[in-house]
């Protein structure tokens, strides 16, 4: 069955089935491992990935806190840069307990402190009254990231949303953006396949740089993700068609932040084939 043309995305209803793109307060969602768990159930997902961005710490309370029959696919959404381009790479199927990914995710943490800390001095510098604790404060046990800070200035009344404090103070080219030491989207990858992952290409339309896919192939790649809300219909029939001529597998999430989070809440309104959470499970042999 050719899924990039019978696949279709429907914002009016809720779907079953599959989500393997979901974050929570662990980095710049909104949702606590629970609420995420409960939200599943109650709309009736079958199987999830939690994926933060380079971190584990709620796969573990998502799984003692799911009571049902939802799958949970350990995951992580790894932020990596390539030719002066954010490019994300998720990892299905990790090994949460291996102490090469935990290293890995400490020297990330502490780049994102020494990052939020250089970010704060530059809004001093604007006469933005913003202090290290009350980021902390807003991250919670979460890992620090520029989405706290633009809490940060909400909260101090300097903007009114989050997409305001990045546009205006936290983008790229922004007064106040500092760039972050990133891991290149190959040692992501070799990260991931390191403990028993399999590496995923994140969103591919948003970056729009296909000529990465062969080189990424080439590293490790394991994955392509089709389908994401951002993706247009074009899009998915163009990159399901890339998947199979590179021999990728096919996935999809809805990339959801949660309630209050960064954008719409999108968990349910998507649909992924089973035969893509099949195929990527056979290769993680669960």
């Amino acid at each position: 069955m050719n899924y990039a043309i019978s696949l279709k995305r429907r914002d009016d209803e809720l779907k079953v089935g599959a989500d393997l793109h979901l974050h929570t307060i662990a980095s710049d969602g909104s949702w606590e491992p629970d609420e995420l768990i409960h939200t599943a159930e109650n709309i009736g997902l079958s199987t999830i990935s939690i994926t933060d961005h380079d971190t584990i710490d709620s796969i573990l309370p998502a799984f003692k806190a799911n009571s049902s029959n939802l799958e949970i696919i350990p995951g992580i959404e790894f932020s990596t840069e390539y030719s002066n381009t954010e490019i994300h790479i998720l990892g299905y199927g990790i090994d949460i307990n291996d102490v090469r990914l935990l290293n890995v995710l400490d020297e990330l943490q502490k780049e994102r402190i020494k990052r939020a800390i250089a970010i704060i001095e530059r809004l001093n510098n604007l006469n933005l009254d913003i202090d290290y604790q009350t980021v902390k404060r807003l991250a919670g046990s979460g890992t620090i990231g520029r989405v706290h800070i633009a809490q940060a200035l909400i909260e101090q009344g300097y903007t009114t949303s989050i997409s305001e404090g990045f546009s205006q103070y936290l983008n790229r080219n922004a007064p106040a953006y500092v760039p972050r030491k990133k891991q290149s989207p190959h040692q992501a990858i070799a990260a991931i396949l390191a403990v028993g992952g399999a590496p995923v290409l994140a969103h591919p339309g948003i970056f729009d740089n296909d000529d990465i896919i062969p080189e990424l192939k080439s590293a490790g790649l394991v994955g392509l993700e089709i389908i994401h809300p951002y993706h247009s219909a074009e899009q998915i029939k163009h990159y399901f068609s890339l998947a199979q001529s590179f021999g990728l597998l096919p996935t999809g999430g809805s990339d959801c932040h949660g309630r209050g989070g960064k954008d719409r809440v999108y968990i349910g309104t998507i649909e992924i084939p089973d035969q893509w959470v099949f195929q990527l499970k056979s290769y993680l042999g669960i």
